[in-house]
């Protein structure tokens, strides 16, 4: 199927440099000091624009984070270029452009989905009975290529997990 780009708005685009790294926890399912769902916070570098913007995207820096009604909503992580760290509730992660589907599964057991399509492979974790969505994207089926953090994610509209070929109980347990 496919990264899910038509999830992500390309309106109100930004250039602001961002000149620290960003820590993205997996666990806690924060950008910065901002958890997933709630307001930016004013000690994160993409404060400022998601108060006027709903996208923040520095060049060449391979994120993405928006907001939708003042509460951050996503963070896209291009591995080609993101140079921040990702942690699980305060650990270290060693993932990146090397990491393989059994990196992952051996970090954040099964997924609950797997969409296998058009070459590429996507996990998709579902946590808090599917409110938040973590995606691991493999773009050649083989090497981690993208992560994704995101409230009420893809899967958690019926007409998207029919696209997919989702045949579980939603939402999951």
């Amino acid at each position: 199927m496919g990264f899910p780009a038509f999830l992500f708005s390309r309106k109100d685009k930004n250039s602001t440099e961002m000149q620290t790294p960003l820590n993205v926890d997996l666990g806690s399912f924060q950008i910065g000091s901002t958890s997933i769902g709630t307001p930016p916070s004013v000690a994160d570098p993409f404060h400022a624009i998601l108060t006027k913007s709903a996208v923040f995207e520095p060049k060449g820096k391979g994120v993405e984070i928006g907001a939708k009604d003042g509460l951050l909503d996503y963070g896209l992580f291009s591995l080609n270029l993101f140079q921040g760290t990702f942690t699980r509730n305060g650990q270290l992660l060693k993932i990146g452009r090397v990491s393989t589907e059994d990196d992952i599964r051996r970090i954040f057991g099964e997924p609950y989905w797997i969409d296998r399509s058009d070459g590429e492979t996507i996990l998709f974790y579902e946590y808090q009975s599917g409110a938040i969505e973590l995606q691991f994207e493999f773009p050649d089926g083989a090497k981690l290529g993208f992560v994704t953090l995101l409230r009420n994610g893809i899967l958690s509209d019926s007409v998207d997990r029919e696209r997919y070929g989702v045949d579980k109980a939603w939402p999951p347990q």
